[in-house]
């Protein structure tokens, strides 16, 4: 070898290499950003099918409900429950009824005087 040849070497631009670092950094974080996103989207759309199963499954419970509510309530369903004497009900005599305010009162809007002192009668 000859001594008087130069060693080349070769430069590499550092502003080059910041830039390339920059980008490829940028784009990682891009892509473990969208990931992740998608991920929870996922999960998300997952929650929500299960949260409207739950849904519908209550709203047909009640609507089971109602119309158990509605057919026990009723007048021929009550008279039958009375019947039987299932709810230990009995029937109400006149003789047990007892009714207020049978004399005539005010009527409508009429003003009437009341009052909580025992002197003001």
């Amino acid at each position: 070898m000859n001594r008087t040849q130069k060693k080349s070497t070769y430069s590499i631009r550092a502003s080059s290499i910041c830039k390339v670092i920059v980008a490829m950094t940028f784009a990682a974080v891009a892509g473990l950003s969208y990931v992740y996103l998608k991920n929870q989207l996922t999960e998300f759309g997952h929650e929500q099918i299960a949260l409207e199963k739950e849904l519908t499954d209550l709203q047909r419970d009640n609507q089971i409900i109602e119309s158990t509510l509605g057919s026990l309530s009723s007048r021929r369903e009550l008279m039958k429950s009375l019947a039987k004497d299932s709810r230990g009900l009995i029937p109400i005599t006149t003789d047990q009824v007892v009714r207020l305010n049978q004399g005539r009162g005010p009527v409508g809007n009429e003003l009437r005087i009341v009052s909580n002192r025992a002197g003001n009668q």
